[in-house]
Formats: C-alpha cells, sequence, structure tokens
C-alpha cells in the first residue's frame, strides 16, 4: 500500500498561517479526496501534527477532522507532557485514537532506516537469535551511553553540546513545565530534590531521607516526585513481590529518561538498560503483544537483580546489568528459580563479543 507523509509543527509560524486561512489546509499536499472508505485499495496518508495541543480547540478540531477524513488519513499528533497532560481533560477522543509514547533513541533507531515491525520484533517467548555480536549494534550503543538518546545532542555529537544541552534541558523541566503542569511554585526546592536524586537511582528510594534533606513534609515531597515523573524528567521502577518470600514490596527504584546525568559509568549503564527496557515493554504492550511491566527484584537479605519484566503479572525475563565482571550472577540464578522466569540476561558492558549460556536458559552477553 502506497503511504504519503506530511509533517506540520504549530510552532512555526507558516503553519498557524496556514491553519488560520484554511484548517483543512493539509489537503492541499493530498492529490485527492477519496470519498468512498474502501480499506483494501486506497493509498493511506499521514498527516502529522506536532505541537499541536497548543492550539485552544485542538481536541474538537482533530474530532473533526477524524469523522470525516480517517478513511484515508491517519493523524499523527505528537508533542511535550502537556500533551499527555491534556489529553486526560476536556473533550474526550474516545474510540478515535491510540496512545503511543516516544523515548529517547535506542541502537535500533539509529541502525535502522526502515519501519518497526511489531509481528517481527522479538518479545519473550519467541526463540533468541543467537547471532554473532553485531559490532555496529555495539559501537551505536557506546555513542548513546556517552551521548544520550536525546536527538540534539546524540546528533551534535559533542559533550560540549551535551552538558550545555543537558542544563537547559533540566532547567526547562524543573521551572517551565513544572510550573504550567502542577502549578507548584516553590520552584528553588524542587530544583534542590532534582540535584539529590541522582545519587539515588539504582536503589529503593526512600521519601523519608528526602523529606529531612528538603525540610518538608512527606506528601509534599511525594507530589513533587510525580510532578518530575509528568515532565519526564524521571520515572519509577517498582518492585516485584507477587510470590517471594521476605521481599522488599513498597520502595521503588528511581531512574532518569536522560542516563547520562550519571558520571559514575556502573550507574549510567544501568539506567541505560532501565529506559531500554522500559521502552521495549511500552512497545509491546501498545503494539497489543501482551501486558507487560517492568519491576525490580530484591529480598530483604540484601539478594537482587537489577530488572525483571512480567507478561499479565507472570515474569518472563530478568535482566542483571554489569560493566565488566562476565562471571554469572549468582542471584540471577536464584531468583530465576523463585519467580519462574523463563529467561536470565546478565548484559556486560565492557566485553567483546561474549555469549554464553551457564545454565538452562541463563545466558551471560555483550551489548
Amino acid at each position: 500500500m502506497k503511504q504519503e507523509r506530511l509533517y506540520y509543527n504549530w510552532d512555526t509560524v507558516t503553519t498557524k498561517r496556514k491553519f488560520s486561512e484554511n484548517q483543512l489546509f493539509f489537503l492541499e499536499n493530498i492529490p485527492e479526496a477519496v470519498p468512498v472508505p474502501d480499506q483494501s485499495t486506497l493509498p493511506r496518508f499521514w498527516v502529522a501534527l506536532d505541537e499541536f495541543h497548543k492550539h485552544p480547540s485542538w481536541k474538537e478540531v482533530l474530532k473533526g477532522y477524524y469523522d470525516e477524513f480517517a478513511h484515508f488519513i491517519r493523524f499523527v499528533v505528537c508533542g511535550s507532557a502537556r500533551l499527555d497532560f491534556l489529553r486526560q481533560s476536556g473533550e474526550s477522543l474516545l474510540g478515535r485514537y491510540f496512545l503511543f509514547r516516544m523515548y529517547p533513541m535506542g541502537p535500533r533507531d539509529i541502525l535502522s532506516s526502515g519501519d518497526f515491525d511489531p509481528h517481527s520484533a522479538w518479545v519473550p517467548g519467541k526463540k533468541i537469535p543467537l547471532d554473532d555480536p553485531d559490532e555496529a549494534f555495539k559501537e551505536a550503543v557506546g555513542q548513546l551511553i556517552s551521548l544520550t538518546g536525546f536527538p540534539e545532542p546524540f546528533f551534535a555529537g559533542t559533550m560540549e553540546f551535551y552538558r550545555r544541552w543537558q542544563d537547559a534541558h533540566i532547567s526547562l523541566l524543573t521551572s517551565e513545565e513544572v510550573r504550567d503542569l502542577s502549578k507548584i511554585t516553590d520552584i528553588a526546592r524542587i530544583q534542590l530534590l532534582a540535584s539529590l536524586l541522582p545519587e539515588r537511582v539504582g536503589s529503593p528510594l526512600s521519601i523519608n531521607s528526602l523529606t529531612t534533606s528538603l525540610k518538608c513534609a512527606h506528601a509534599t515531597v511525594k507530589n513533587w516526585l510525580d510532578a518530575l515523573t509528568q515532565v519526564y524528567l524521571i520515572f519509577f521502577v517498582p518492585p516485584y513481590a507477587s510470590s517471594l518470600a521476605r521481599s522488599i514490596r513498597k520502595e521503588q527504584k528511581i531512574y532518569y529518561w536522560d542516563w547520562g546525568i550519571h558520571r559514575d559509568e556502573g550507574k549510567r549503564f544501568e539506567n541505560f538498560l532501565a529506559v531500554q527496557l522500559t521502552k521495549a515493554v511500552s512497545a509491546w504492550n501498545e503494539c497489543g503483544l501482551g501486558t507487560f511491566s517492568l519491576h525490580y527484584v530484591r529480598t530483604k537479605d540484601g539478594r537482587e537483580t537489577d530488572f525483571l519484566i512480567t507478561n499479565e503479572g507472570k515474569p518472563v525475563l530478568l535482566v542483571e546489568p554489569k560493566i565488566s565482571d562476565a562471571h554469572l550472577d549468582k542471584n540471577l540464578v536464584y531468583f530465576k528459580e523463585k519467580t519462574g522466569a523463563k529467561l536470565s540476561f546478565q548484559v556486560v558492558m565492557k566485553a567483546d563479543g561474549l555469549l554464553s549460556q551457564k545454565a538452562p536458559s541463563v545466558f551471560v552477553m555483550d551489548v
């Protein structure tokens, strides 16, 4: 099926002017309107409207677009955290859209120029492709770990630009975005909170310890953390405790979407994997391949594996990141037996050509 793609950014003067003159301006670039819906023969046109949620009546306009043109045009509406917030209030678009989340880039985003095919993608339960290590993939991982997965610093390609971009990015999210979305006015202390969080990445987060540092109530810190989550500065990975004795059941782990905030390479690599696994889980769910979720698993006596993926509540995949240690982590085997997960991977950052099966369905591999 032939596909034509058109992109319009609401932040540009040109798009706003075209819209003010003709709300159906995008039809000017579509050869002909198709009056009869015939899914088997129609060309499928894609119209991307970026930042369109900044228009005061964006939902009403989109509803009209969908009802009139859905038989031959697919609309892609993308934007910032405000879009996710605003879609949950006001006019309903129920039944007219699917929600897809955009994440920082991964290795396949850099290496692949083709469209994503959910039916050929690997998911837990499929046979593992035991191919030779891909040097291009490993190089892409190295670039991403150094320069993060956000397009601007990655394609700029220098640490100098990345540091400047990172400072501006954090400042924007913890001031304007937080203020606009949450009505929080104590910007100074929420920025202090953001500065305290990187050192807590990779460990169960104690809100009580933050209340002491910030000298404010537990509920206030919780509200601020929720705000930083809403603006996509941080995200949480909850513990898995369904069938494990003496497991941690309450404290969540915290991670940054920009893993480059860590100077410690161990935390940076763990945070990188947390983002990539969250991205995979989200893609599998959005494509209807299952009901996946990401957790960590830890017991009160200190046993821990950093990541556990479940499908419909059942453990399917354990992942433990290591910087250079290729010796099998005993906790990985322990939790595989205790949770019944089908697969376990120990992923080693500094290893070349490593892929070794250490036990049934337990692998040690490089990136």
